[in-house]
């Protein structure tokens, strides 16, 4: 009779750990380091707009790893979905959360459950793939998940227009006012620091309610920059500044589905010197989902609502 092959891993020796440990602060320095060219940049925001919900690491990992990946997920869990990654394929190495298992919590309240010691959460580096790398099952019961992305919206649209009142709600909670009306000029979009308010351009001919977000967006950017600083921020000049919140509002307004194969990436040569492209890109990315998370899970009216499938995800680490 065949042994039965044991599930359970087998024991790191203390070499084996540190090169371990090494192999990953390689790979995280690596990815951050593609970050200070052009080229690496755009890779990492255009990766952004499909895996917003990731971690930054996670996210400049999948740059770094597979910059046209779109939708991944772990091994067994494709297969859940009807389809089977391909023999030879190679993992997309992100961070997993690892909760403490039953066991150790169980002995933690046993010895009287001190906060303090409470096991922690910690993360490991786990093998994803993308759907490019899968096939559908044969004979999948009910036939293999839609990956099917959602449709995108163009900027001469109307179908993000009920994201108007998130995003005037979202300017109420860090004290902006915000106000809809006939700008003079140019501009189609305002922000006031001193006065502390927000103003877009009415709608209009050639400038839609589509153009009208995107437009709020990019104002409520300039709002956060100062009202969500960090002491770990980098200084900006006004010029950096800009770059930054043209970044901000590029990942957003991808991440809602706008069609953004007319835009270029904002791209600033200089964050190349010195340690802090990294520093840069996680401001980006924080600002970037304090108002995804205002935004993403509001619903448009029902006869708005298209007919794109639940794809469950891999949870953002």
């Amino acid at each position: 009779m065949a042994k039965r092959r044991s599930s359970r891993r087998r024991t790191l020796s203390e070499e084996e750990r540190a090169e371990k440990r090494a192999a990953e602060r390689e790979l995280a320095a690596k990815a951050i380091e593609e970050l200070r060219s052009s080229e690496g940049w755009q890779r990492w925001l255009t990766v952004r707009r499909r895996f917003h919900r990731y971690s930054f690491w996670n996210q400049v990992l999948i740059a770094l790893q597979c910059p046209e990946a779109s939708y991944v997920t772990g091994f067994r869990r494709w297969l859940e979905l009807g389809y089977s990654v391909r023999k030879g394929e190679h993992g997309i190495r992100i961070w997993a959360p690892c909760p403490p298992s039953k066991k150790k919590v169980k002995q933690w309240e046993k010895e009287g459950g001190d906060p303090h010691d409470r096991p922690r959460t910690f993360f490991r580096l786990v093998a994803v793939f993308d759907r490019s790398q899968v096939d559908p099952l044969p004979e999948f019961p009910g036939g293999p998940a839609d990956l099917a992305p959602p449709a995108s919206q163009p900027i001469t649209g109307d179908g993000l227009a009920h994201l108007l009142d998130p995003l005037s709600r979202l300017a109420g909670s860090i004290g902006y006012a915000f106000r809809v009306e006939t700008i003079d000029g140019r501009a189609e979009g305002l922000c006031h620091r001193g006065e502390e308010w927000i103003a877009v351009e009415e709608v209009r001919e050639g400038f839609s309610p589509n153009a009208q977000i995107a437009t709020g967006i990019h104002e409520l950017a300039h709002a956060l920059v100062v009202i969500d600083s960090q002491k770990d921020d980098p200084k900006l000049t006004r010029a950096q500044e800009e770059v930054v919140v043209e970044c901000v509002a590029f990942t957003v307004c991808a991440s809602l589905g706008f069609d953004t194969s007319g835009s270029s990436i904002p791209y600033m040569t200089g964050w190349s010197e010195g340690d802090e492209v990294g520093r840069y890109a996680a401001l980006i990315d924080r600002l970037a989902r304090r108002i995804e998370d205002a935004l993403l899970e509001v619903e448009p009216p029902q006869d708005e609502r298209g007919g794109e499938a639940d794809i469950p995800a891999l949870a953002a680490a």
